[in-house]
């Protein structure tokens, strides 16, 4: 999978999910978008990339998905201190392959850990 992180996701992401076989790049480092890009950008190159955009905006981003229902999809995480991530990403991204296999699906990752799936997977 191509997964494009959104500038909330830390860097420590990148490698956890190369490591488990994925492509993964942070907005921060990719020149059309940057810095404080709007999720609305974001959302547009990931959508034309064909990416899955991971972040913990979920409102924002959920109401973009519906707009455009065959989305390549969307990994919703908690907001957690950066050394808490490591593990529900690793989770979320070994159910991810499954249940992202189809455009417009939805994985969301809540606090405790437990994943929530939604759309067309």
């Amino acid at each position: 999978m191509y997964l494009l992180l959104d500038e909330c996701c830390p860097k420590s992401l990148v490698g956890i999910a190369d490591g488990l076989g994925h492509t993964a790049q942070r907005t921060l480092t990719i020149a059309e978008l940057g810095r404080q890009a709007t999720d609305a950008a974001i959302f547009a190159f990931a959508c034309e990339a064909r990416a899955i955009v991971v972040t913990v905006n979920a409102g924002d981003f959920l109401a973009l998905a519906a707009r455009v229902p065959d989305h390549p999809g969307l990994i919703l995480r908690p907001s957690l201190p950066p050394g808490e991530t490591g593990q529900p990403f690793r989770k979320v991204l070994r159910a991810a392959d499954e249940a992202l296999r189809k455009p417009g699906g939805v994985i969301r990752i809540d606090r405790a850990g437990r994943l929530h799936r939604s759309g067309a997977s």
